[in-house]
């Protein structure tokens, strides 16, 4: 990707410059444009009641217009921010897409795991903290064995190798509560953090190799941007959903909530600290429903990450794994 600065340096003293530079930095602005106003929708939009606000109305204009005139200039200037021949690799096209996607998960999960184990497990900081760590260490280790693969085995099975360990870590959770033993949790994710490890290292390795030698940094720049915005995008979007489907499972089981439940008859004292008619019984069933739904919620939110982590596998499909020819250069193969 092309430095903005440019645009404002001793390059552009003349005219022609001047315009080329002019260009490059209308390129910049709408693409900026375009995503801050989608990220300030995202993270706006569930306290601004969504698109009933005029705010979030006027960001999602501001996304939609920033990222149509992004696209119409990089396929119609001559000199643009990003090249469009990027876009005409198809191995580099299908990275961007499973490092978005990659993205999105990577990051959210780290977001909800802290406060699913804080807030609902109960756990201290420095021990939540602690029960997350080891996913550092599947990814390291993850990465050094993939890096010493990508050479000797199909980087599409390697990267299709972490995608089935990273939805089945998240499948796990979908189904566990808090309450689980810290030594589960502990190698769950780890074996999440050796999922990420295994894409991220042969993701860089085949999404690069078809690609020209002259368009390598600019791509670098716009995967790590991608990346970015997938993280943002995921936090943003989960975190949502988080809040929405909490509301929806307090309303389906406060209907359970009622003095003909005869769960609460099962003995006298339950009956008598779980009477919804008083206040003391209302409020500890209100705490019990909540703790509940937020629950569910979570594991919905894991249960669709590992949902959205499995399309990945098809569009390895869509990539092609080169090999190296007998005369030097790069046979590639379908």
């Amino acid at each position: 990707m092309r430095c903005v600065l440019w645009a404002f340096g001793p390059h552009c003293r003349d005219s022609g410059r001047n315009a080329v530079c002019a260009l490059i930095f209308f390129g910049f602005t709408v693409l900026a444009i375009g995503i801050a106003g989608l990220q300030l929708m995202l993270d706006r939009g569930e306290t601004k009641d969504w698109f009933g606000s005029t705010e979030i109305l006027i960001e999602a204009v501001m996304a939609v217009a920033g990222f149509y005139a992004f696209v119409v200039h990089m396929a119609t200037a001559r000199d643009t921010f990003v090249s469009p021949e990027l876009f005409k690799d198809r191995n580099l096209v299908m990275g961007f897409l499973v490092m978005f996607v990659v993205g999105m998960v990577l990051l959210a999960t780290t977001a909800l795991l802290a406060p699913w184990l804080q807030l609902l497990g109960n756990y201290p900081v420095d021990v939540a903290g602690l029960l997350l760590a080891p996913r550092g260490i599947g990814t390291m280790i993850a990465m050094m064995i993939s890096g010493r693969l990508t050479n000797r085995v199909d980087s599409r099975l390697i990267i299709a190798f972490g995608v089935v360990l990273l939805s089945w870590s998240l499948w796990r959770l979908s189904e566990w509560t808090p309450a689980i033993a810290e030594w589960t949790l502990i190698y769950n994710t780890m074996i999440q953090g050796a999922g990420v490890g295994f894409i991220f290292v042969p993701l860089n390795v085949i999404a690069f190799a078809t690609l020209a030698p002259q368009l390598r940094y600019e791509a670098t720049s716009f995967l790590t941007l991608v990346r970015s915005i997938g993280m943002s995008l995921g936090i943003s979007i989960f975190e949502a959903l988080i809040t929405q489907n909490t509301q929806v499972e307090h309303s389906v089981l406060s209907v359970f909530a009622s003095p003909l439940n005869r769960a609460l008859e099962a003995s006298p004292r339950l009956a008598q600290m779980l009477a919804p008619m008083s206040k003391h019984g209302a409020s500890l069933l209100n705490s019990m429903i909540t703790y509940q739904s937020q629950v569910i919620a979570y594991n919905n939110d894991f249960w669709l990450m590992a949902i959205l982590s499995a399309p990945i596998l098809l569009l390895l499909l869509f990539m092609r794994q080169p090999q190296q020819a007998g005369g030097g250069g790069h046979a590639v193969t379908d």
